[in-house]
Parts: structure tokens; C-alpha cells; sequence
């Protein structure tokens, strides 16, 4: 952590490191239908050896008639889109503040600054708030800030909302606030059980931890154990600030574990369990609410509350910028009903917007997507409702089963110190017979990262950190092919597995501080990630740049159905890869040839929305099935060279016309016909074609070739484009533009 303004940092920032869905459950089987440099050239694999199979025979084609073809863009992609780059800067972000009730407050604020906006040796000032103080969590490679804790106090009337400017400014020294003004506000933190007695935390002259501090903010970490039970304990964070102010988090959790040799730990029972600060009683509640009618292994609860009155007030970056950041993506302006969210809130067992049983159920749910849809929706509005749903879901994720901490380090364990341990073996876990708050890689939503935005917490950095060991160590098993280690999303994950995994990840490490050991194994594990999935950029099998599911090279190859003829793929998978291989590739926190990799991955990933366009001057691309036959050959892909000669191969009509509406297909069936496709999608939202556009949006933000030809072909011949794209509106999960058009 590193201050800036006026304030002696704790840790000098010279010398720190850089280095919806188709439904079914994550499992090998198929599932229900549901609603940097590149080296290599994106578009063209490699080649390796492999051994092809005789062709299945193809279905009889069917005389149809050609299509008349409306005018279509010069070929090629000359005039081509420059690539977004978030280096590229644009204008400083804003503090929005949002405020119930009137008076002077002390607030703290997540800003999320892009490359090179805020340089080593400078801060952030603003006119409108003389006493704005920053701390560093994190950084860019070039060693400018890229995760930042401010903090100050504004002046306000009831139902006022304001937005204060931010400058540049050169950095100046001036003290941070010490453990000392925690002591100063805070007597006692208490937790009193029924069964187990009352822990107490007194002494606060000696922080486990300090997370950030600066002039204006200082956020500290205890720790303290529950009588009579070995690994329960009450993980507490306290931000006190220069006024006389101090909130208090308090997480009861029982995950505390030697990570060398872990053993499951034991379930606690409890018919009150009530949190206290300086004798005021905050929550109570009972283990009976957990999933299994007691606190078992695993899960967690949250407390907090204010010292010297709540300010009832907000403040986050302001949407337009963050909207700017390689993790989130462009929206358009849009007035959803958000007044659904406004009575969300948390309380200890509650799962808050998630779901609360069936993870992995078919079919798709607000939770699944780049983000959850209420995140989606704050980060389109900025609006407080949607916020408060932001804080309450995220929190809600503490009683799924994903607590894990190291008894040595106090810390959630890294990927590097989990190297070798999988669920399958070596690493406990907890499952539920009523799947009851029970988490699923392969339909997980996104946790931590919004919330920090919307309010900094170390609660939400161990949170991201916390989904991320656990999709970690969902199984490294591999039965054939390259084996996986710790952390890589192999062979069971399925693509989407991979991709929300990805997402986590790259969320974990983004978010946790460049002094903390998980932000090095966060790192390593993204590296290996991309190299992983390289595999199937440099199979020779994979002629139309996309994924399958299994394995590549010779390991096992999975037919998405293997009653129908050729090789079938669920490509809307691969859509969701490429926006997050996008999204890790153009964050660049890697170095090297590890990004190097990524990058090259991310282009071949991105050519093939490109390619599917493109290459089916028929108007065949408007046509987004669940299953595409990808290849000939059930056993061994055997893909054509083109999607058209593919997709004619495969299918026994042609389109109806070049131009017209998406048409889709949700029965899971492998459709032969253009005709039987079932579903005119006239709205976008949480769907196929929905994330076929999404994936066309990344690779026209990236430059790959003939993106331009693929954008302006869709532009020029989806007849409904106007009224669909209205659909992003209200569903926004999907909902980008591109950033550089």
C-alpha cells in the first residue's frame, strides 16, 4: 500500500514488485438448452501433427435459392478501427457523492484510475475538497496507480447529490493516521454466544494488518478467536478517520485451516450469536440459519456498523469513467426501473440476489454473466439503489461455502501455497444435499470487485480472493492431455467454466495490494492460464478459431452431441471467453512473454466472430444456434477451412435472404436447417446472438483484421438492429459498445 498526499507512506512505492447462459450443472456431461505484440498471426494456427479421420458423411443438401445479396462492405478491413487502449487516458474521473441526510461527513472512495492518469510521485487534489487524501493499493507496470482508496469530508444537504472534480497534482508528505485513532474511537468490539462464551477485542494498539492509511482514513485489521471452538473466529476491519468517526466490519467465519495439511473444520451451534461495538449491540443471529442448521465448515457472516452516527452517504468514481476501465466495457445510456433495488439489503444467512439453491441449474439468472446484472445496472447508472444490491449480494456470498484462511498467515491462502490440492483430493470442501448456498464454477457470478467500487472494504478484496481459491481447486484432474496444475482451468471445467474462472481471477489479483503474497500467485496462476489455452490457438484442429470442450492436443475431446453428424461445439461458450480473454488481455498486468501470450490468444479468440460474419456472405451468421457443428468428424473434429464451406457442409437449406432479424435456437437440438430455427430474437439481452455481439464488440476493440468488415456488415444487414440493441437497456450484461469507434 502506498500513500500520496501530504502523508508519509507506510510502504515507499519505489521498489514494489510488478510482476447467460446455456443451462446445466459444471460437469463432463452435456447439459439442457437454456435462454502487446502478437507473435503468431490471430487468425492462423500454427500447425502441430495430428491425425485425421475419415470424414462422416455429409447430409444430402437440399436445393435452395440463393439469396440475393445486398450491398456489402469492401473486403478486407481497410480504414481499419485503431485498438482501444486504456493507456490512452481520457478525462480524470470524478467523486459522486450521494448524501440521505445533511451535515459535514468523512467518506471513502475506490477510484480506479487508467494507466498513466495518476504517475508515481503525484495525487489526485480536488477544488472541491481540500482535504481529499489518496492511498496506493496498487499499480499499473508503467508504476502508475491503478487501485486507489480516497478519502475526505464534504459538506452537504439531505438528498444532496454532488460531484467533485479531481486533479493532478504533485505528491506532498504529511502523516498518516495511526492505529492510535482507532484506539481513540474504538473501546471494544465484542462477540457473545450463547453456547461458546464471549470473545472480546480491546487493544487495538496493534493492528494485524494495516490495509491502507493515509490523512484522512485509516483501515486496520484484528483478528480474534471464539471461546471453545478451535477454528471459528470473528475477522474484524475498522476504518476510523480524522473526524470522529469509525465503521466497524466484523466477519464471523469458520474456514481457519493449515494450508500444508488442511482438515475440514467443525461446525459450530449457536442460537445467538450477537455482535457488539463499545457495548452497542449491532446483529444476532442464530447458526439454525445457515444451510445445515449450523455455522458449518466454510461459511461466513457479516456485522457492521458506525461510532459517532452513520453519514448515510455514498460516494463512488464516477460511471462514465469507469465505464473507460479494461475490466468493465461501454454502455448506453439507458433509464431502467431500478426501484426493485431499493429495500435490498444484508443480514447473516441471507443470499441477497444470488441464487439461493441450484448454482449450476440450466437456464439463465440475473447472477451469470461478465457481471451480475444489478452490477451491471450500477455501473450503467451509478445510480444507489442499484448499489445498495451491488453490497448486499456480494455480501450474501459470504455464506455460500468459499471461506478459507490460513492459520499461519491469517490470510486467504494463495494459489502458489494450494499447488497440488484439488477438491477432488487434498483440499476439503463443503457440499449441501438441498444445495443450499453451495457454489458451482461453471454458472458463478462475479463477486468483490463492484463492491469495492462501490465501497472500499477489504471485505470485498478477500471476498474476490476467497471465489478465486475456490474455483482454484475445483479439480485438476485430467484423464488424458496435458495435465493441469492448481489454478488452471482444465479439462472439466467447461469453456464457460473457464471463463468466469478467468473473470474471478483476473478480478482477485487486480483488486488485491501489490504487498500481498496472493497478488504474485494471482499472477503466476493467470500466466499459466493463458498458456493453458494457448493449446488450442497452436492445434492444428482449430481451423476456425474457436475452443471446445475437454482438452486439446491429444487429450479427450468432447462432442457436444454425438447423435447428430460432425463434431458439435457450444461457440456461444466461446463468445464468453473471448470478452473475458479481452478483458485480461487488455489489463494488462502481465509482463512479457506472458502477456504476450494472452495477447496473441485474446486476437485468435476474437477472429472468430469475425470470421463467422465474414466468411458467410449469405447471411448465415445471423443464424446462432446452441450447438455448431464445427468439423466432419466426431472423433476428431475435421473442420473445413471456412465457416461458410463449414456451415454448408452441415446444413441442408440456405438462409431465406442476406439481411434480416437474428434467429436463434434454444431447444438444444443441432439444427440441419435454416428453416427450423426456432426463435426470432427481437430483443437483446441474456442470448446467443447476444453474445455473438458482445465477442464482434471485443475483437473490434482489439483491431483484428477484418473486424471493421464484420461490424459494418452487421450494421448494414440485421434489419431489426435498432429495437434489439433496446433490449440492452433494461438487460445490460451484454450491452457494449465498442470504445475506439
Amino acid at each position: 500500500m502506498v500513500t500520496r498526499r501530504r502523508v508519509s507512506g507506510l510502504l515507499a512505492l519505489s521498489g514494489l514488485g510488478m510482476t447467460a447462459c446455456g443451462g446445466g450443472a459444471q460437469s463432463a456431461s452435456g447439459d439442457s438448452a437454456a435462454s502487446g505484440s502478437p507473435a503468431v498471426s490471430p487468425l492462423t494456427p500454427a500447425p502441430s501433427p495430428v491425425t485425421t479421420p475419415s470424414p462422416t458423411p455429409a447430409p444430402s443438401p437440399s436445393p435452395a435459392p440463393a439469396p440475393s445479396p445486398s450491398p456489402a462492405p469492401a473486403p478486407g478491413n481497410a480504414g481499419a478501427y485503431s485498438a482501444y487502449n486504456p493507456a490512452a487516458g481520457g478525462a480524470l474521473p470524478t467523486i459522486r457523492i450521494t448524501a440521505e441526510t445533511a451535515g459535514t461527513w468523512p467518506y471513502s472512495c475506490t477510484l480506479l484510475p487508467l494507466p498513466g492518469q495518476l504517475p508515481a510521485n503525484a495525487t489526485f487534489t480536488s477544488p472541491d475538497d481540500l482535504n481529499l487524501s489518496l492511498s496506493v493499493l496498487s499499480t499499473w507496470p508503467d508504476g502508475s496507480a491503478a487501485v486507489v482508496v480516497a478519502a475526505g469530508k464534504v459538506t452537504v444537504a439531505a438528498g444532496e447529490t454532488k460531484s467533485l472534480r479531481i486533479q493532478t497534482a504533485t505528491a506532498q508528505n504529511a502523516q498518516p493516521l495511526a492505529a492510535a485513532r482507532i484506539a481513540a474511537l474504538v473501546t471494544e468490539v465484542s462477540l457473545a454466544f450463547d453456547t461458546m462464551g464471549t470473545a472480546r477485542l480491546s487493544d487495538f494498539s496493534q493492528p494485524e494488518r494495516v490495509w491502507w492509511a493515509n490523512a484522512q482514513v485509516i483501515c486496520a485489521r484484528y483478528r480474534v478467536a471464539i471461546p471453545n471452538h478451535p477454528t471459528l473466529e470473528a475477522v474484524v476491519d475498522i476504518h476510523a478517520y480524522a473526524g470522529n468517526f469509525a465503521f466497524v466490519e466484523v466477519v464471523l467465519e469458520n474456514g481457519k485451516m493449515n494450508t500444508a495439511a488442511p482438515v475440514s473444520t467443525p461446525w459450530a451451534a449457536y442460537a445467538t450469536g450477537t455482535v457488539s461495538i463499545n457495548g452497542r449491540a449491532l446483529v444476532t443471529a442464530s447458526s439454525a440459519g445457515a444451510p445445515e442448521g449450523n455455522h458449518s465448515s466454510f461459511r461466513a457472516w457479516y456485522a457492521a456498523g458506525w461510532i459517532g452516527g452513520d453519514p448515510a452517504l455514498r460516494a463512488w468514481q464516477d460511471v462514465n469513467s469507469l465505464q473507460r476501465h479494461p475490466l468493465f466495457w461501454k454502455m448506453d445510456a439507458a433509464s431502467p426501473d431500478l426501484g426493485s433495488y431499493a429495500a435490498d439489503s444484508y443480514a447473516p444467512w441471507s443470499t441477497g440476489r444470488q441464487r439461493p439453491t441450484g448454482m449450476g441449474a440450466g437456464g439463465d439468472h440475473p447472477s451469470i454473466g461478465p457481471l451480475p446484472m444489478w452490477e451491471v445496472q450500477f455501473l450503467q447508472t451509478g445510480d444507489t439503489r442499484a448499489a445498495k444490491a451491488v453490497e448486499a449480494s456480494a455480501l450474501a456470498v459470504l455464506g455460500f461455502n468459499v471461506n478459507y484462511r490460513d492459520t499461519g498467515t491469517g490470510l486467504v491462502p494463495t494459489i502458489t501455497e494450494l499447488a497440488g490440492k484439488s477438491q477432488q483430493g487434498g483440499w476439503p470442501s463443503l457440499g449441501n444435499a438441498q444445495d443450499r448456498m453451495t457454489w458451482e464454477v461453471a454458472h458463478h457470478p462475479a463477486a468483490g470487485l463492484t463492491a469495492f467500487v462501490c465501497r472500499p472494504s477489504p471485505v470485498y478484496i478477500e471476498l474476490a480472493q476467497k471465489v478465486a481459491v475456490f474455483n482454484a481447486t475445483y479439480t485438476t484432474f485430467q484423464d488424458v492431455g496435458p495435465n493441469t496444475a492448481t489454478g488452471v482451468f482444465g479439462q472439466y471445467y467447461q469453456m464457460r467454466g473457464r471463463a468466469w474462472g478467468l473473470r474471478s481471477l483476473a478480478h482477485a489479483t487486480f483488486l488485491t495490494p501489490v504487498t500481498l503474497p496472493w497478488r504474485a500467485a494471482g499472477l503466476a496462476s493467470l500466466a499459466a492460464n493463458a498458456a493453458f489455452l494457448d493449446g488450442w490457438r497452436t492445434d492444428s484442429r482449430a481451423k476456425l478459431n474457436c475452443f471446445w470442450d475437454y482438452a486439446y492436443g491429444n487429450g479427450t475431446l468432447q462432442d457436444a452431441d454425438s447423435a447428430a453428424a460432425g463434431f458439435q461445439s457450444k461457440v456461444w461458450q466461446h463468445h464468453y471467453l473471448t470478452t473475458e480473454l479481452h478483458r485480461a488481455a487488455v489489463l494488462r498486468i502481465l509482463t512479457g512473454s506472458a502477456q504476450a501470450t494472452l495477447e496473441t490468444l485474446a486476437d485468435w479468440a476474437a477472429g472468430q466472430p469475425v470470421r463467422w460474419i465474414n466468411e458467410q456472405a449469405n447471411g448465415a451468421w445471423r443464424y446462432v444456434p446452441y450447438h455448431t457443428t464445427i468439423g466432419r468428424s466426431d472423433t476428431g473434429i475435421d473442420s473445413l477451412d471456412t465457416w461458410g464451406a463449414q456451415m454448408a457442409w452441415s446444413m441442408t437449406d440456405a438462409p431465406a435472404s442476406v439481411s434480416g432479424p437474428w434467429r436463434s435456437d434454444y431447444s438444444g437440438n443441432t439444427r440441419t436447417t435454416y428453416a427450423s430455427f426456432d426463435n426470432t430474437d427481437s430483443v437483446a439481452g441474456a442470448g446467443y446472438p447476444s453474445y455473438l455481439w458482445a465477442a464482434l464488440v471485443v475483437a473490434v476493440e482489439r483491431g483484428v483484421p477484418g473486424s471493421q468488415t464484420a461490424w459494418l456488415t452487421v450494421q448494414a444487414n440485421l434489419s431489426n438492429l435498432s429495437s434489439w440493441l433496446g433490449g440492452f437497456a433494461s438487460d445490460p450484461r451484454w450491452g457494449c459498445t465498442p470504445r475506439n469507434t
